[in-house]
């Protein structure tokens, strides 16, 4: 009965091993879902998000290779220049702009952002947009989101063009294209390792104050979601829905019901998302016949001691 029970276990853990490979198997779909806010409307260049790690690329100039972000990740490469009318966010000791990161102008055309964690939340000072800045988001190299001035910057209110900074010879210039601080949710089943800055254009992405964290919004934690909801993405195996938010409540059990109109039908509907930490995966296939393996052994010793 002893080596009956022992056997039993190892069946069990076995076929529980065996059901995990499987439905793992079988969940080949990629589902992500993402929320884009605009933070604390115009003339913002920080995210109001708490626990957040800032890279304002203030002690970086020129060309720069393998740069590491302490506690986030590394850039392959970056291109920094001074403060000028297409970007540079300010601060108290520099209120003219402070140094930024650019994609184009003939220099680095593409800077990709590893990161040590995947992460649900990034946010960044998105100045200048045109029509040749792109940004995407990957996890284990499929494509979460792809985010250009067309399908997200163009969705900014006009009072967002126009340089905002408020003192010197660049305050209120450039009005043909807008500037802001995006954030960029996951939901609670949603991450991302890498982050992809490119401009093939002769023109430049320009951005600051790149904002990283690796746990999503969540309402319990965080409180207010931080700025004004301008879009939804719903992306599955790499096919993208983006739609325009109408509205955002939330429900009893702090998931967002979000109202949106998709961007290319103009049908509206209905989004649930759920803003929590990422989910943990489900165990590997390893880890699971080592599991059973030590039942077995723990069975097997309990018989020979009884024999």
């Amino acid at each position: 009965m002893k080596t009956t029970k022992s056997v039993s276990l190892f069946a069990a853990a076995l076929m529980i091993a065996a059901g995990s490979v499987q439905s793992q198997a079988a969940s080949t779909t990629q589902d992500f879902n993402m929320l884009i806010t605009t933070s604390e409307g115009v003339g913002a260049f920080n995210s109001s998000l708490s626990g957040t790690n800032v890279q304002t690329f203030d002690d970086l100039i020129g060309v720069n290779k393998n740069v590491v972000w302490k506690g986030v990740g590394t850039f392959d490469q970056l291109n920094v220049i001074k403060a000028n009318v297409y970007g540079g966010a300010p601060n108290a000791t520099s209120p003219l702009g402070t140094n930024y990161a650019v994609e184009g102008l003939g220099v680095v055309k593409q800077s990709t952002l590893t990161l040590d964690q995947p992460s649900s939340y990034f946010g960044l000072y998105w100045s200048a947009g045109d029509a040749a800045n792109q940004l995407k988001f990957y996890k284990g190299g499929q494509l979460v989101a792809d985010f250009t001035t067309a399908n997200l910057m163009s969705m900014l209110p006009k009072s967002y063009f126009g340089n905002p900074i408020t003192t010197g010879p660049n305050a209120g210039k450039n009005t043909g294209e807008p500037y802001g601080f995006i954030n960029f949710f996951g939901d609670a089943n949603t991450t991302w390792d890498q982050i992809v800055f490119t401009n093939n254009g002769t023109s430049g992405f320009e951005a600051d104050n790149y904002t990283s964290r690796v746990e999503g919004w969540s309402p319990v934690e965080d409180g207010k979601l931080p700025g004004t909801p301008v879009m939804a993405v719903q992306s599955i195996d790499g096919k993208q829905t983006v739609s325009k938010v109408s509205s955002v409540t939330i429900a009893k059990d702090n998931s967002l019901v979000v109202n949106v109109v998709n961007s290319k039908t103009g049908v509206a509907s209905m989004l649930s998302f759920a803003p929590a930490a990422p989910a943990a995966p489900a165990p590997p296939m390893s880890v699971m016949a080592a599991f059973a393996s030590v039942i077995a052994l723990k069975g097997l010793k309990r018989r020979k001691s009884k024999s």
